[in-house]
């Protein structure tokens, strides 16, 4: 079964690694274990055959929110002002059991210092929902 791994963080959660507006605040040896970790991380996956995908996303502030209005798109700089947290990265499993996925979930929780949350992805039916 497929699950995502997603982790949020605010603006601050950029700055950390330096990929935001601020200069890191993790010093290059704290920001370079946690590259290193991620990287180990999804070779682990690769290499079991369990990883499908995951990325980091850049800085919430080039984020843009697109709706439908009177049938037309509209795209608006930002996301939603009452967002306390934004979607900081993902990876996509695929792992033989729901334990599995938590065990992985746990360790890219450690990996990123925060808490993360685990979402089974459902298949063309739905059915196992």
């Amino acid at each position: 079964m497929k699950y995502m791994i997603m982790t949020f963080g605010d603006a601050s959660a950029w700055d950390t690694l330096g990929l935001g507006a601020e200069e890191a605040t993790w010093s290059s040896e704290e920001v370079a274990e946690h590259f290193r970790a991620m990287s180990e991380f999804y070779a682990d996956l690769a290499s079991s055959g369990e990883m499908v995908t995951g990325f980091g996303l850049a800085d919430p502030s080039h984020t843009m929110t697109v709706e439908i209005r009177d049938g037309r798109p509209v795209a608006s700089d930002g996301p939603h002002a009452e967002a306390k947290e934004v979607l900081a990265g993902f990876g996509i499993v695929d792992v033989a059991s729901h334990d599995r996925a938590v065990e992985l979930a746990a360790r890219f929780a450690a990996i990123v210092r925060s808490r993360v949350e685990l979402r089974p992805i459902m298949d063309d039916t739905g059915r196992e929902m």
